[in-house]
C-alpha cells in the first residue's frame, strides 16, 4: 500500500510541476491536457485519476502548501491563534510566492478563492446558521488576501479583525 501511495504521490507532483513550468513559459489557458501528461511523464489515464480539471491541480498544490501549516497553526491558544493568524497566513502564501505569482498572473483569482472555501468555507454537513458565518470567515480571508496579492505581497498589513472590518461597512 506504501508504495502505492509513493506512486501516486509522484504522479500528482510530477504534474503539478509540469503545469508551473509551462505557465511560467505560456499562459494557463493555452495549456492542454496532452502537452501537461507529456510533459509530466505520465498518460492521460493517470492525469484524470488523480483530477478532474488544469484548475483542480492548482487548487490541490495550495492545499497541500497549507495543510501542514494548518495542523501545527491551529493547536495555538485562541489568544494566540487570533493575534498571529493574518501575519502566519501572509507568510505561508509568500513562501510560496512563486505559484502565487504564476496564479495571479493568468487572472486566476478564483482558484485561491476555491482553495481558501475549501480550506474554512461551509460544509454540506453544517447547519445553516454555521455554513453562512464559515461563508462570511471564507470571503473575508479570501478579500483579504486578494488585496494583499493586488498590492504585491510586500507589506503585511496590520492586524484588522473582523469587528473592525463591520466598522467599516457601518
Amino acid at each position: 500500500m506504501e508504495r502505492r501511495n509513493s506512486a501516486h504521490e509522484l504522479v500528482v507532483e510530477s504534474i503539478t510541476g509540469a503545469l508551473l513550468i509551462l505557465m511560467e513559459r505560456k499562459a494557463f489557458e493555452s495549456i492542454n491536457i496532452s502537452e501537461l501528461c507529456e510533459k509530466a511523464g505520465v498518460s492521460r489515464a493517470s492525469f484524470y485519476r488523480n483530477f478532474k480539471t488544469k484548475d483542480d491541480i492548482l487548487v490541490k498544490h495550495l492545499k497541500r502548501l497549507t495543510d501542514d501549516w494548518w495542523m501545527e497553526f491551529e493547536k495555538k491558544s485562541p489568544d494566540e491563534f487570533y493575534a498571529t493568524f493574518w501575519t502566519e497566513l501572509l507568510e505561508q502564501y509568500r513562501k510560496n510566492k512563486k505559484a502565487i505569482n504564476l496564479i495571479k498572473r493568468n487572472n486566476l483569482s478564483h482558484i485561491l478563492k476555491e482553495h481558501i472555501f475549501l480550506c474554512c468555507g461551509p460544509k454540506p454537513e453544517q447547519d445553516e446558521k454555521t455554513a453562512f458565518i464559515c461563508a462570511a470567515i471564507a470571503g473575508a480571508i479570501y478579500g483579504y488576501v486578494d488585496e494583499w496579492l493586488n498590492r504585491g505581497m510586500d507589506s503585511v498589513p496590520p492586524q484588522i479583525s473582523f469587528k473592525n472590518m463591520l466598522s467599516v461597512i457601518e
